[in-house]
């Protein structure tokens, strides 16, 4: 029983020593095969180990006139085995104490492990069976959070209606990758080894890895990496029915795993760190060794002494090393593209991949192929090349749709995912189709579409000219952007919100544009940089554009040495006294054109407004990436405000 609880002992021991070199060397690097080997390899050597003993015989010989009876404390071994089997001592209870303690815990961690199992069978008796290929797709009309089990995906009957590609894609991963048999391996494991915290990090860990390698093959094949990344934090959001021995879409730290995907692939000169490892090995090899002394006596036919030497004894350890990945961004990664105001597009003149028929012949119909030219010549992986949009006339808010979407098409379509575009900010509001550009000053007087009211009579007839100028141009709904100052005056304002009702505009963007006084803790150019880092990652959530949600929207940040402590969406009342970063504009287009009643209207807008505000946060918890000295160095207080726009 003592040798039992001494043999757990050592192997907690071992684990943990194991599990924190492991932690220090390895755990940022994204080496996930390797990891993964690792760990599972540090498991396997802890429980091993304490029981392979390396024996190393030693031999003593002594002579027959030095042998006599060992006496302790005038007791001999006789006497003394007596008085102490006679004493009644309490410590020889606790071994007792601790193997029912120990046995109790192990029995709860077995019937939650083998109930885990037997939920996990009546769901799939319960469930509509879909047979594939590879793998059997059962769809549970539970609210489960997507898993699976040997080659069965669970499921349940809304994801697979709404996700169902992206999820079973993910799941099928996990069985390709037999990552079932590494969790019945650590969980059983677990029984044994249920009292000891760093075990459980080291499996929470080793569950994280299987969901990189999840996370990393769903991206691998195609799957857009935003609409994958929001899915998550909806999924690990959500309050669902989960099972212990089983890796569900949302297992691990899903922030870490977002944080993992944007991460630029390690340097393979790091997997070195690994051998780090073999010293602890050694000194566990070491430790756990055992001298075995063989007494004998002389005896005078014995020849000249011999010396037996032992085997040697070697460790081996495989590295496991990754494709070599570039860890930086070089300036033949990045292609520019100008969007002509002719048409034409014109592609990275100095780039040593371009030609003056890339140059100078590229436009809608062939851009494709050009693209395609381009990225075939680069010696860079897909997911490290970069293009940057660029406009000779106008920016984002003002170019012919059609241009970008074209470019934009023959990007994705030739594997581009890194893509970002240059926007002006001269001036805060452009004049463009099916906006109704509103501005009130601080005494009242009201300027439409650049022209300007001078008595307030003539504000109605102005707007009913400006809206009756729209109509005939557009069915598309008007929108009208109303900017106003801290000091507007409010029945200026009342005036106007009652013209627009009479005029049946009810979606209104109000827009304040007073300007916040500059904050000496907050600095100056971080107003910029802040939404060029923040802009690649941005998307339109789709549930927004189905219900053509858009307007501005401000998140209030703080932060601490690069750390963000709190973000929330705010209204525009809380951000007056707050530094602000220069809008950021995301554009989406082809807006739903469903029918729709009233009622499905209102669940639809309050989906696409909680997938923005979701959107928002997801893309501002990204900030603690963001490697500025002026961000990492000083605790910040400011307003991210971005403006949703569907064309």
């Amino acid at each position: 029983m003592t040798i039992f609880l001494l043999y757990l002992l050592k192997v907690s021991v071992c684990t943990s020593v194991f599990y924190l070199a492991y932690n220090v060397a390895l755990s940022k690097e994204t080496f996930f095969k390797m990891n993964r080997i690792v760990l599972l390899l540090a498991v396997l050597a802890s429980v091993v180990l304490p029981i392979w003993t390396l024996t190393i015989s030693k031999e003593i010989i002594i002579s027959q006139d030095l042998r006599q009876d060992i006496f302790v404390g005038g007791f001999s071994g006789d006497q003394l085995s007596a008085s102490i089997d006679n004493a009644k001592d309490w410590r020889d209870f606790m071994p007792v104490i601790a193997l029912i303690v120990f046995l109790t815990g192990a029995t709860i961690i077995s019937i939650k492990n083998l109930y885990g199992v037997f939920q996990i069978s009546r769901i799939i008796k319960y469930s509509i069976k879909e047979t594939k290929s590879d793998v059997n797709i059962h769809i549970s009309k539970n609210d489960v959070i997507p898993f699976s089990w040997f080659r069965n995906i669970i499921i349940s009957e809304e994801d697979y209606n709404s996700n169902r590609e992206i999820i079973i894609e993910h799941e099928r991963a996990h069985i390709q990758l037999n990552h079932n048999y590494d969790l019945l391996f650590i969980n059983t494991v677990a029984i044994f080894q249920w009292f000891n915290p760093l075990f459980w990090l080291l499996r929470k860990e080793l569950i994280t890895i299987h969901e990189y390698q999840a996370d990393n093959h769903v991206l691998q094949n195609g799957i857009d990496a935003r609409k994958y990344q929001y899915l998550l934090i909806s999924k690990g959001t959500m309050q669902s029915f989960s099972i212990p021995v089983v890796n569900h879409l949302c297992s691990g730290n899903f922030q870490k795993r977002i944080k993992m995907m944007l991460k630029k692939r390690s340097n393979p000169n790091k997997a070195i760190k690994v051998l780090l490892l073999i010293p602890l090995l050694a000194i566990a090899i070491a430790a756990f060794a055992k001298t075995e002394y063989v007494t004998s006596s002389p005896d005078v036919s014995l020849p000249n002494e011999s010396v037996t030497s032992l085997p040697d004894v070697s460790v081996k350890s495989e590295i496991v090393k990754e494709p070599q990945r570039d860890t930086k961004v070089n300036r033949d990664q990045i292609v520019p593209v100008t969007i002509m105001k002719n048409g034409t597009y014109s592609l990275g003149q100095w780039s040593s991949y371009t030609s003056d028929k890339n140059i100078n012949e590229a436009n809608q119909n062939n851009i494709d192929q050009v693209i395609k030219d381009i990225v075939s010549k680069m010696k860079y992986p897909k997911d490290s090349i970069h293009f940057f949009i660029k406009f000779e006339e106008g920016d984002l808010q003002t170019v012919n749709s059609d241009q970008l979407k074209s470019l934009q098409d023959a990007l994705k379509s030739n594997g581009i995912k890194n893509i970002s575009a240059e926007r002006k900010t001269n001036e805060y509001i452009k004049l463009r189709d099916g906006v109704l550009s509103i501005k009130i000053n601080d005494s009242g007087l009201i300027m439409v579409n650049n022209e300007f009211v001078t008595n307030s009579n003539e504000v109605e007839y102005l707007l009913k000219k400006h809206i009756e100028k729209h109509k005939s141009a557009s069915n598309e709904p008007i929108i009208a952007e109303v900017q106003t100052s801290g000091k507007t005056p409010i029945e200026a304002l009342n005036m106007l919100k009652d013209i627009l009702q009479k005029e049946n505009i009810t979606n209104v963007n109000y827009l304040y544009a007073k300007k916040v006084q500059a904050n000496e803790e907050f600095p100056k150019s971080l107003t910029t940089k802040i939404p060029k880092f923040v802009a690649p990652q941005m998307i339109y959530p789709e549930d927004a554009k189905k219900s053509s949600t858009r307007g501005e929207f401000y998140v209030k940040i703080k932060s601490e040495k690069g750390e963000i402590k709190r973000a929330e969406v705010v209204d525009i009342k809380d951000v007056f006294d707050t530094p602000r970063c220069e809008p950021l504009i995301i554009v989406a287009y082809g807006r739903s054109t469903e029918v729709t009643t009233e009622k499905s209207n209102e669940t639809e807008a309050a989906k696409g407004l909680a997938s923005i505000k979701n959107e928002l946060l997801r893309v501002t918890a990204l900030l603690s990436q963001f490697d500025d000295p002026e961000w990492k160095n000083a605790n910040h207080d400011f307003i991210l405000q971005v403006i949703f726009e569907l064309r």
